[in-house]
């Protein structure tokens, strides 16, 4: 048996970004949503090597074969990632049991339109459940303030500090 893991840490303007398995980080930037993560499972590979489809894959019944996870070996090997952050950005980590209930463009309504990170929180964990809502739902939301100098500020003292 074995988890998944999506994990960010935000600090000056990056965000780092590690993940193991098929837990998703997804960015909302002026409106449009993108997958930063990279799903470590067989039917990505699939897509990867052309032999299905994106469509094919939603309805496949082999959607929770990951290749890579954390507990199964005494190892594994995280994917990591950083990223610009902007101020307006906003940042989704979720597990399968979101992404597989709810469609991309979905969950892009959703966050354009929610007035907060709680009821969009709250409106994507409904609407998974309301999808079927077969697996666990994990979400977990960060908005990157217009203002976030003080934040960056705070953060860079921590770095320093910690050195």
């Amino acid at each position: 048996m074995g988890t998944t893991l999506v994990a960010a840490w935000f600090y000056d303007d990056r965000v780092s970004i590690v993940h193991v398995g098929d837990s998703r980080l997804y960015r909302l930037r002026n409106q449009r949503l993108e997958q930063l993560t990279h799903d470590h499972s067989l039917i990505q590979e699939q897509i990867d090597s052309g032999l299905i489809s994106v469509e094919e894959a939603r309805q496949s019944s082999n959607k929770n074969l990951v290749t890579r996870a954390l507990g199964v070996d005494c190892e594994v090997e995280p994917e990591v990632h950083s990223f610009d952050v902007l101020p307006g950005d906003a940042y989704l980590l979720c597990s399968d049991g979101l992404n597989d209930m709810v469609e991309d463009d979905e969950i892009a309504c959703i966050l354009q339109q929610a007035g907060s990170l709680q009821q969009a929180a709250d409106d994507l964990v409904q609407m998974a459940n309301d999808n079927g809502g077969w697996d666990n739902i994990s979400v977990i939301l960060v908005k990157v303030p217009s203002d976030n100098s003080s934040a960056q500020g705070r953060w860079h003292k921590l770095r320093n500090w910690l050195k």
